[in-house]
């Protein structure tokens, strides 16, 4: 976090010093009472009262509260801010620290590809730039004020994947983030479970033109569908798209399949560009392009960038293969929903040639009521790609997808349901040969650890 003086931001809060030092410096911000420390800044929101014991032993903290009350619990050395709406005055707080740093601010949301994304971009900047992040996949709402708080006088650019779990979410990060820069990767079926119906998880998705700067850069996929149904063109600044459509601003020429990496061909306006990236599947040349657009619009070269994502090295369990004597692994077990399925089945079909191709299909995560109907449209998209010599199946709604596929034609002696990892290893044992391609297709984070022992065991066949 950046230094500020309780000065700097008192008349911004509408707030009132009624105990304290307008000089002293605040060096963190937390959301809990209880992780005050000396050089701290809470905001009281809480309806319930502060108890003076949980504060007892601490000194040099900053609480910001509408209960004067308040000021009969706290140490004397505490500085006490009064205020008539502690909420008001929290995000007023909000809005004036983001705005101490003119920086660029990626923001990037999708169904599938944030973490990839913005682990690109980040990549790309990395070479000639401070930048602050989202770490991992973890880009829950109770994160985002101590991301926000990661940003200091020495960033200079950052990246935040922003996830959409309910309406509303991104407009929630909007207020911390304030993007200049907003990605769209692609939009599926997934938070189906918060979002009920695919059309308010559009809608939800679409939020990122509400939150973008009315002068900064919407970056979208030119191919997807569903953000083609978003109103697109009452945003304000400038759109770019990426794609392999004629129209897209970052155009996919041509697209080649190799051992452990993707080359294609990039066109933007009359250049072309070779771009050769490690890690499997069309999904991950989207990524990239998604990558490219961004930095490019905050004035990194393309050529740069290109040279920079052939170093890039793809998150672990995202579509990553594992060579073995007789038997590869695409391990793609981060997490399971119908748009990373297709794209994981995209990869095993391209890559498999000619080797015995076996899905390993679990749960598909987050899908609400939808789960049951989700688990059968798989099955019709598994028939209508070619099917896989073998289905595995793991759990009870997994087991939907196995059966509707029987039911469509495929050979019940080449589907196959297993309820925990025991099963399932025994299942691969019993089928394995000489020459097999093993896509394992499920959410592990979410699952008993003995399965991830299952997956590693082949890896390292």
């Amino acid at each position: 976090m950046k230094d500020l003086r309780l000065s700097d931001f008192l008349e911004t809060i509408d707030g009132k010093l009624l105990q304290g030092n307008p000089d002293d410096y605040i060096r963190k911000m937390v959301r809990r009472h209880n992780s005050l420390s000396e050089h701290c800044l809470y905001f009281h929101t809480s309806k319930k009262a502060l108890k003076a014991e949980s504060l007892a032993g601490k000194s040099g903290y900053t609480i910001v509260t509408e209960d004067k009350e308040n000021l009969t619990k706290v140490s004397e050395t505490a500085n006490v801010i009064l205020v008539e709406n502690a909420k008001d005055s929290y995000w007023r707080f909000i809005d004036y620290y983001r705005n101490q740093f003119q920086i660029p601010v990626i923001g990037v949301t999708g169904t599938c590809g944030k973490t990839t994304t913005k682990d690109m971009i980040k990549h790309i900047m990395n070479r000639s730039m401070k930048v602050h992040s989202t770490l991992y996949s973890q880009n829950g709402l109770h994160l985002n004020l101590n991301y926000l708080m990661g940003l200091t006088e020495q960033t200079e650019a950052a990246v935040f994947e922003m996830g959409v779990a309910y309406p509303g979410n991104i407009r929630v990060s909007g207020k911390y983030f304030k993007p200049t820069v907003g990605i769209i990767t692609n939009i599926g079926e997934a938070h189906l479970e918060g979002c009920r119906t695919l059309e308010n998880y559009i809608k939800a998705k679409g939020e990122m033109l509400e939150v973008l700067a009315d002068d900064g850069t919407l970056i979208i996929n030119a191919d997807d569908a569903n953000i083609k149904s978003l109103p697109i063109a009452l945003y304000k600044g400038t759109v770019l798209s990426f794609g392999k459509d004629e129209t897209a601003d970052f155009q996919i020429v041509d697209i080649q399949f190799e051992q452990n990496k993707m080359i294609y061909r990039l066109r933007v306006e009359h250049n072309e560009y070779k771009v050769t990236i490690p890690g499997a599947g069309e999904h991950n040349v989207y990524n990239s392009l998604a990558a490219i657009a961004a930095t490019a619009a905050i004035g990194i070269p393309i050529e740069e960038a290109v040279q920079r994502l052939s170093t890039f090295q793809n998150m672990e369990r995202h579509t990553k293969l594992y060579y073995g004597d007789n038997i590869t692994v695409i391990d793609d077990t981060w997490s399971c929903n119908p748009s990373s399925v297709m794209s994981g089945l995209e990869v095993l079909k391209k890559m498999s040639n000619g080797m015995k191709e076996v899905l390993v299909l679990g749960r598909m995560q987050r899908l609400g009521n939808q789960e049951r109907m989700q688990h059968i449209q798989m099955a019709q998209r598994l028939m209508e790609i070619g099917e896989v010599d073998q289905l595995i199946t793991v759990g009870p709604s997994a087991r939907i997808t196995g059966e509707r596929a029987i039911e469509l034609g495929m050979n019940p002696a080449k589907v196959h349901s297993v309820m925990n990892a025991e099963e399932l290893e025994a299942k691969l044992a019993e089928i394995r040969d000489e020459e097999m391609m093993i896509l394992f297709k499920m959410s592990l984070g979410k699952m008993s650890p003995s399965y991830r022992r299952v997956v590693e065991k082949y890896r390292f066949t």
